[in-house]
């Protein structure tokens, strides 16, 4: 059996990036600057066709259940993609590949007594059904690999007949890594990685890497014209990719692990097979999460380091907007540590912000006595926060630099709405300033992918106002309020009901607040696994 070492090879990136630099893309310039890991600088993201973005997702391995490392990677990859389309107009055409052959899948399948095809389909619908939970917008295509095998055969026999190919006895095809001077595009200096070492005279090069592995008894197989078998890892993604999307993509994704080998010969195949100089324009790299190791230190989250966090484990505690909102504070391509606190933070900001939806609505309707706020001022504010959050996402797409600023406007506004009042009139109230920065900031969340719902949106499916008919409780509740906490002495019981019917309707959904002894306001409020964790809680 072949066995694996660690090999080192020269560095030779430099030369790779030298030869890479004439196959820089021309096109339509969407007025975005992205991160460029050939070039190693940010570049004009441009596009093979205006305002269309076709786009290939590296989807996961499907052989055990998603962790918040895969949703992490699936979150980022879809704010990137409402980006593109809410602030820039361009529409994406995603493909996202999912591998259901491999040699994970085979050793799993084995492990737990049933066939890769069954095991591969389970871990497949529990995929969609996390992509759905999450709120993430699905790809317009999903692929799997064995549905692609004839697209598969093919690239291969191009390959080969152009000479970047070579058989082997055991009925396996590689890649020839010699063929191509611009090899090491996603090499980093002191970079070294674990290459198979097989018996002598089957692989010219240490790097040549499987396109066609040989059948082993017991495996799925398929036949080629070098024997039967089944693909390699490499080889799926560019087939399935080139299949729908043709000889160029625009943007490829992926987490930054797999930015060397996988996406080096990924790469490196395509050029051969297309005659391109560049098949990907623009490689987008996820950053890892990381998982605290004491101290300083972090590893990263993995299923061979056994320090994942499951994904459904962790809905049951947060919400997927939490989950999302925690995303958005950090950079796509950083490395973030996931943990208890970072997720409370992200909770404790995304309650500030339906706060601040609420109260803003409230203040805006007359609901709230009016505060002393300078119109002017606050609009001006509004207008240099938009052209910031457009430069923010324009410079490499950094939705977490746009986040921190859209949170500190809601922060501080909040601050205001629920301060201490003061003496104005009607006309220094500002509701109209505020109602442009409740605009902003739901506008801006719903962009990418968390809805700070309002009571305005609540409809039947008969299309009767819900908040009408919730208006009319809230207001029978604060009549009955208003007379208990005049007649305190024999009005416990009435006061008690109150809070009761504030507590019910809270688990479902919407919250009243009290202002005073006077009125209450109510706006609608997160149920989703915090909810779920109290009922269980309680029974």
């Amino acid at each position: 059996m072949p066995s694996l070492t660690r090999v080192s090879r020269p560095w030779t990136r430099t030369a790779a990036r030298r030869l890479s630099q004439q196959a820089r893309p021309d096109g339509h310039d969407t007025g975005i600057r992205v991160y460029d890991p050939i070039g190693r600088a940010k570049v004009p993201l441009k596009l093979q066709h205006e305002r269309v973005a076709k786009w290939y997702s590296c989807g996961p391995t499907v052989y055990d259940s998603s962790h918040v490392g895969h949703a992490y990677t699936y979150l980022r990859t879809d704010i990137i993609r409402r980006i593109l389309g809410r602030f820039f107009d361009v529409d994406v055409v995603m493909v996202m590949g999912i591998t259901d052959i491999d040699d994970k899948i085979i050793a799993r399948a084995v492990q737990l007594g049933e066939t890769p095809e069954t095991l591969a389909r389970r871990y497949e619908r529990e995929l969609r059904e996390d992509i759905a939970k999450l709120g993430i917008l699905p790809p317009t295509v999903y692929t799997r690999v064995s549905e692609y095998i004839p697209s598969v055969v093919r690239f291969c026999e191009v390959l080969r007949d152009k000479g970047h190919a070579y058989a082997a006895p055991d009925g396996s095809l590689y890649f020839d890594v010699s063929q191509r001077p611009d090899y090491g595009l996603f090499r980093t200096p002191g970079m070294r990685s674990s290459i198979p070492v097989v018996e002598p005279g089957v692989k010219r090069d240490p790097r040549d890497f499987a396109l066609w592995k040989g059948s082993k008894p017991g495996e799925p197989q398929w036949t080629s014209p070098w024997g039967p078998g089944r693909p390699g890892w490499h080889i799926e993604c560019s087939a399935m990719a080139s299949e729908l999307l043709g000889d160029s993509v625009d943007i490829h994704t992926g987490g930054r692990d797999l930015a060397f080998p996988h996406h080096e010969n990924e790469e490196a195949q395509s050029r051969s097979r297309h005659g391109k100089s560049r098949w990907v324009r623009h490689w987008l790299h996820m950053g890892q999460v990381m998982v605290a190791k004491g101290g300083t230190d972090a590893v990263k989250m993995s299923k061979s380091a056994g320090n994942t966090l499951p994904l459904r484990t962790v809905l049951e505690d947060y919400s997927a907007e939490t989950l999302r909102l925690l995303c958005l504070r950090s950079h796509y391509s950083a490395d973030v540590v996931v943990g208890p606190e970072a997720l409370h933070q992200a909770q404790v900001n995304l309650s500030m912000l339906r706060d601040f939806c609420a109260n803003a609505g409230s203040y805006v309707r007359g609901e709230l006595p009016a505060r002393e706020l300078k119109e002017p001022e606050l609009l001006e504010q509004l207008a240099n926060l938009k052209i910031q959050l457009r430069e923010a996402m324009a410079d490499d797409l950094d939705y977490s630099r746009a986040t921190a600023r859209v949170l500190e406007l809601a922060s501080r506004l909040n601050g205001r709405l629920q301060g201490p009042c003061a003496q104005t009139s009607a006309a220094g109230a500002c509701r109209g300033a505020i109602a442009a920065a409740l605009v902003l900031v739901s506008r801006f969340f719903g962009d990418v992918g968390i809805e700070l719902a309002s009571k305005d949106t609540l409809v039947s499916a008969s299309g009767t106002s819900i908040a009408l008919v919730v208006d009319s409780v809230v207001a029978f509740r604060s009549a009955v309020r208003q007379h208990a906490l005049a007649h305190k002495d024999s009005s416990q019981p009435l006061l008690e009901a109150c809070d009761s019917l504030r507590d019910q309707l809270a688990l479902e959904g919407v919250q009243i607040k009290d202002r005073g002894s006077q009125s209450s306001t109510w706006d609608i409020a997160p149920v989703g696994g915090n909810r779920e964790k109290s009922q269980k809680e309680e029974q």
